[in-house]
């Protein structure tokens, strides 16, 4: 599953709505920034993190699952890849009722940026503002 941000985002927790059925996940693998993964190549890739879901019981079916914060920062898109379930493998299917995450938002800025650095200012670069003395003289006397 590929979610992708419209900004950058710290996360730092998951929380995940399951049925307390065989079908219910148990292991997740997350991967940061990465949109070019299958199931293949998601089993087999080390993971940025990896997290175990508890079983579900009824009236306990939401889980919010802490994420390494150190992990999550600057985070474009998460890809989730839903290993297996609790059926011990008799089930295919594994379902998920709801993901979300908690974090902080930082807005994208895709426009450029202009800024000026002087490190030393070229006088004649700059216009004179009138009736203002000594703009542009020397700064020490015998200069």
């Amino acid at each position: 599953m590929y979610i992708p941000f419209t900004g950058q985002v710290k996360v730092h927790s998951l929380i995940i709505y399951t049925a307390p059925t065989p079908a219910a996940p148990k292991t997740l693998k997350l991967f940061k920034n990465r949109d070019d993964l299958d199931f293949a190549t998601a089993s087999e890739l080390k993971p940025t993190q990896a997290v175990e879901i508890p079983q579900p019981v009824p009236g306990a079916d939401v889980f919010e699952l802490p994420l390494n914060r150190a992990h999550w920062n600057a985070t474009t898109s998460i890809t989730l890849f839903f290993e297996d379930n609790w059926s011990d493998g008799n089930e295919d299917v594994t379902k998920v009722g709801y993901v979300g995450f908690k974090g902080q938002f930082m807005a994208l800025n895709r426009e450029p940026v202009s800024f000026l650095y002087e490190a030393a200012a070229n006088p004649s670069d700059h216009v004179a503002i009138q009736g203002v003395t000594g703009v542009g003289g020397r700064i020490m006397s015998g200069q």
